[in-house]
């Protein structure tokens, strides 16, 4: 599913009136009728307060006042007067005046007192005000009104976008409403998926108005579903062995962090390779054996202080030969004693490499030792990391985490997994997708590692490198979703989504089967 800026979406519906002759009255019929619907499913909220502003944004409110007055004790509460208002808008408050359906404008004497009392009485509010169009903070006539709706202690459903909330970047303009729930029409708007915009939005849903599938795609930007990725997942024919689904080198661990380099070895061999070479200082082989059983593991000549010296790159280029994807990172550290190793794994392993955690910082130290690379390249930095990689402060990238995700990108010329709330894959040509599965409970040490391990998988078993950044941070969330359900976000740990990853595997096929736009794990089209 494409995911667009406010300006682009404008020019869809434009797009739709000039070149299909569907008017902007149609539109706003379908928007108000989508959100009547979603309040119809309501059915124990009788009292429903709309608060509509001027623009199409409160037209959709007026739409949907006209659906359900029969229905239920609607009113609604305009911020302007009837001449105030244009277009499509102008015409559905024409029709509610003459229709009798109650309604006061915000602006009159005693409004916003009699509003107060109206929420205090109300099931349902329908936030309508201000819409996508915003650009600058909100004024204070509405900062009043959106502080009003926010004391409300009825569930607040917002139309399109939360009122304040920026459609582009996803910040808030001094205030925003806090939803429950948002109907966003056509396609989910950048700032929804973006925080702290996400954070005011509650539940998304994306509601089709009319306008042609054909105007509905070929965004740059996109969100992760599983009828986007399921198709991406591995097929594993009956006759297959362990050759089948390639084997990952995996280069990382020390004395202090042999335990990232373990969760990332069992990540990877729950993603579904078929073997494991976890290669690991000398010192650190033995518990790294004792911690996964299915792993072959490689010892690699170490430095009296622990680090491994550069003649473990000979080790290495002999592994590698049998290998289809490598991974370098979990538990590595960052002593200058171990980038001639890292060095010659980017300058001479033409497998497809993922790095991650102390091997993205040596890089930021050094990105000299990308120089000639040509072979897939993954990223996957969390904040502070990606603050490294460009020289920054971590605020500035959580500022702008898809400009970080895109400028890393580029620089770098490598697919890059921003980690965090929402995770951010992004492309050297700049097209970006959104992943909102995931929860605060893998904020929590180890799940990059995981992490790490399952984007390895996925490249060993064949998945091009986009591909593989897409289904793995997708599945990596969906685990971490299913695991909380049973430990909680305060309780979850990175073992614990690792036990999850077979389950995500088969939820995500199964909704991409039932929908009718791939086949499930296991089997095989004739097409």
């Amino acid at each position: 599913m494409d995911v667009v800026t406010a300006a682009r979406m404008r020019e869809i519906d434009l797009q739709a009136t000039r070149d299909y002759g569907i008017s902007s009255v149609v539109l706003m019929e379908n928007a108000g009728l989508r959100l009547a619907e979603a309040i119809r499913q309501r059915e124990s909220d009788t009292n429903i307060v709309i608060v509509a502003g001027r623009g199409n944004n409160g037209g959709d409110g007026f739409v949907a006042a006209r659906h359900l007055f029969q229905e239920k004790n609607v009113s609604v509460w305009t911020t302007a007067s009837l001449p105030e208002y244009e277009g499509a808008a102008f015409e559905n408050f024409s029709i509610l005046q003459k229709l009798g359906i109650l309604h006061r404008n915000l602006q009159e004497e005693g409004a916003l007192a009699a509003l107060t009392a109206a929420l205090c009485q109300a099931d349902l509010v329908v936030d309508a005000l201000l819409g996508t169009g915003i650009t600058r903070d909100v004024e204070p006539f509405y900062e009043a009104i959106i502080a009003l709706l926010n004391t409300s202690e009825a569930p607040v459903l917002s139309v399109d976008i939360p009122s304040g909330v920026c459609a582009d970047t996803g910040k808030i303009r001094k205030i925003a409403v806090q939803a429950n729930m948002t109907i966003t029409f056509g396609l989910p708007k950048q700032g929804l998926l973006l925080f702290p915009g996400a954070a005011f939005t509650g539940r998304l849903e994306v509601a089709y108005i009319g306008i042609p599938p054909a105007l509905l795609t070929g965004s740059s930007c996109t969100l992760l579903t599983a009828t986007a990725v399921g198709n991406l997942i591995p097929h594993r024919p009956a006759d297959a062995h362990k050759g089948t689904f390639g084997t990952v080198l995996l280069v990382g661990g020390s004395l202090e962090m042999s335990g990232a380099l373990a969760l990332a070895a069992r990540a990877a061999l729950r993603g579904g390779c078929g073997l494991l070479f976890a290669a690991t200082p000398r010192s650190v082989q033995h518990i790294v054996a004792g911690q996964v059983a299915e792993a072959i593991t490689i010892p690699l000549p170490e430095s009296s202080s622990g680090y491994l010296r550069k003649e473990a790159l000979d080790v290495l280029q002999e592994k590698w030969l049998s290998c289809q994807a490598v991974a370098v990172g979990p538990g590595l550290t960052q002593n200058e004693e171990i980038l001639p190793v890292l060095a010659g794994i980017l300058s001479e392993c033409q497998l497809p490499v993922v790095l991650d955690a102390d091997a993205l910082n040596l890089l930021a130290a050094h990105p000299e030792i990308l120089t000639g690379r040509r072979a897939p390249l993954i990223l996957t930095p969390h904040p502070g990391e990606a603050a490294r990689l460009l020289s920054c402060c971590t605020a500035e990238i959580q500022a702008d985490r898809l400009g970080a995700a895109r400028e890393i990108a580029k620089i770098f010329s490598s697919i890059v997994v921003l980690k965090g709330a929402h995770s951010i894959i992004c492309c050297p040509s700049g097209e970006v997708s959104f992943n909102v599965t995931g929860n605060s409970g893998m904020a929590t040490a180890g799940c990059g590692d995981v992490l790490t391990g399952l984007l390895a998988a996925l490249l060993a078993q064949g998945v091009d490198a986009v591909g593989a950044a897409r289904l793995g941070v997708y599945l990596h969330g969906l685990a971490g979703d299913l695991a909380v359900r049973y430990s909680g976000p305060a309780a979850l740990l990175a073992s614990d989504v690792i036990e999850y990853i077979s389950q995500a595997y088969l939820e995500t096929a199964k909704i991409h089967m039932e929908r009718g736009v791939g086949k499930n794990v296991g089997e095989r089209s004739n097409d």
